[in-house]
Formats: C-alpha cells, structure tokens, sequence
C-alpha cells in the first residue's frame, strides 16, 4: 500500500464542514485585502502615473522586481474571488438553519455598522467614505431577500398569481437589462447614452412580456406565483443594493439568492452563484475553484468556534492592515 494510495483515498473520504468552508472563505479574503489595501498602496506609493500609462509601464519594465510584485497582487486578487461567494453559499446554509432570523439579520447590521469606519479606512484612507458600504450589508440584504422569498413561497396568492406574473416578467425584462448593462463585462465593450439604455430597457420588458403572455397557457397559477415570489424580492433587495453602493453590489444579491433557490442541490446551486458573479466581472470566474470543497461538504457545522469570530475578523482584519500600511508611510488618513 503506497503513499499515492493513501492520499488519494484521505482525499477521497475527507469531508468539509461548514467551519472549514468559514476558514477557507477568511483565509481567501485576508489573501485579497492584503493585496488590496497592502499592496496596491506600495505601488502606487513608488510607480509614478496610474495603472497603464506610459510613465507606469516604463517604470516596471525598468524595475522587474517591482513589476513582480504587481503580478503577485494581481494573483492574490485572484484568490481573493473565492471569498465572497463562500460567504454567499454559508449565509444560504445558515438561514435554513439558524433558530432566529431576526438575530442573524441584526448581527449582520450590527457588524455592517461597526466594519464602516474600518472598510473605509483600509480602501479609501479616510474615515468618511459614503459611495461604497461594506460586504456585510450586501449580505444583510440577502438575507432579507431570502426572507421575502420564503414567505411569499408559502403565502402563495394563486388568485392574482396571473396579473402578477405578466407585469413582473415585464419588469423583470426592464431588471435584466439593468442588470447587463451595468455589468462590467459589457462596459468594457460598450458605452450606452441614456435614451439607448432606456431603449434597451424597453424592448427587453416587451420581450419579456410577450414571451409570458405564450407561457402563460402551458403553466400552473402555482409556477406563475413561484416566479413572482422569487423574482420580485431579488429586484427590489439588488436594486436596494446599488442604491445603497454596497460591496458586490445588486450582483451580490444575485448570487445569494440563486444559491438559495437552488439550494437543493448545493454544486449546482454555487455553480450558478459563481456564474452570476462572472457575468458581472469576468475575473469572479476564478470562484468555481471552490466546487470542490463545495462537492465534499457535508452540511455539517464541524469544529465548534464561536460564531462572533467569522463577524469580528472582517472589520479588525481590515483595520490592522490599513494600520499596517499607514505606519510604513504607505497610506494617509483623512476625515473625509
């Protein structure tokens, strides 16, 4: 019996926990923080002129070590994608499992509060940053999507299911075309006025109605009421989301509420979460790496840690790191 046997067979019957899912999501996340509040500081502290102008390109091709550590940031960033949909899969796994809803909703907004400061330090060196939040009130908002779609699933209006259903595919056309156009996939490609955008948004909603209108005959009042369930709680929650300019944004929403519809099986259901974050950003693609602790998960908790750990680290990961980098002269500190 080799080695070779062995391994494969550990491998083969080892199991993931959710507390293993938690350290893994921590540890991805620290990787891209450290990147990105570290790192990305260092550069820009020593490379003259933004990322890809001539003075910046000049500069690395002149100093190679230098020029390695912006490819050692931009692996690390690449890593950290694993992070946010883990934490998008867990929150699924513990809204069908937490004894309160309104205690696991409060501990996120608790947290989103007292992150704030610290978040806006680490990315934007002063202490006032109102046009991006932190992660955790796109996951507070996730959570209230879910909750939304729960109860509209066993409210179940069957009576007005047809209306509904017709006007939210109509808007849900609309959402849809909200949703890719704003998507930094097709910006980079493409640049609409407002009176295109506004076009787009039409011609998707009349799509949309249309092709409901020739459903409607072959489906269930049922079906009519699960699309509207599902459908109207992401909408308002993702759109909430940009509103608000939190961290992942109406993506994020998104993806917690595809994992959560799917959550039946739980591969299929973190593979179209990681689909709906590569399609805001083709980058996020590097997330689907994590199917395979996903597939060994064994929707157990695991090692018993206490649950406030998960919370705290986010806000005192993040502020020891801009400490870090302000101490080194690398960072500066302001208000506003």
């Amino acid at each position: 019996m080799g080695w070779k046997y062995i391994m494969t067979e550990a491998i083969k019957n080892s199991k993931v926990t959710g507390t293993r899912l938690k350290i893994i999501a921590m540890v991805t996340m620290f990787i891209d923080h450290f990147a990105a509040i570290f790192i990305d500081n260092v550069l820009a502290a020593l490379v003259p002129g933004n990322t890809g102008s001539p003075a910046y390109e000049q500069y690395m091709t002149e100093h190679p070590r230098i020029a390695l550590l912006g490819l050692l940031m931009g692996a690390m960033r690449l890593i950290g994608r694993c992070g946010f949909p883990l934490f998008a899969f867990l929150l699924t796994e513990g809204f069908e499992h937490t004894r309160s809803r309104l205690k696991y909703a409060l501990n996120l907004a608790v947290f989103a509060l007292i992150s704030e400061i610290p978040f806006n330090l680490g990315f934007y060196s002063r202490v006032f940053a109102p046009f991006y939040q932190n992660v955790f009130l796109t996951l507070l908002l996730g959570l209230l999507c879910l909750v939304c779609i729960e109860y509209l699933s066993k409210k179940k209006l069957l009576k007005a299911a047809e209306p509904f259903f017709y006007l939210s595919a109509a808007i849900f056309g609309i959402f849809t075309a909200y949703m890719v156009l704003k998507s930094e996939n097709v910006r980079h490609f493409v640049t609409l006025s407002p009176k295109m955008f506004q076009f787009a948004c039409l011609a998707l909603a009349v799509v949309f109605a249309l092709a409901a209108f020739f459903a409607g005959g072959r489906i269930s009042r049922e079906s009519m009421w699960t699309f509207v369930g599902n459908v109207c709680p992401i909408m308002l929650f993702a759109y909430t989301a940009d509103l608000l300019k939190t961290d992942y944004g109406s993506w994020g929403v998104v993806t917690i509420a595809v994992m959560y519809i799917f959550r039946k099986n739980r591969k299929t259901a973190f593979a179209l979460g990681c689909l709906s974050l590569t399609l805001m950003y083709f980058i996020e693609a590097a997330a689907f790496f994590m199917l395979f602790p996903i597939a060994k998960y064994n929707g157990e908790r695991g090692m018993k840690i206490n649950k406030y750990v998960f919370y705290v680290f986010y806000p005192v990961h993040i502020g020891l790191l801009y400490i870090l980098t302000y101490l080194l002269h690398f960072t500066t500190f302001s208000v506003r």
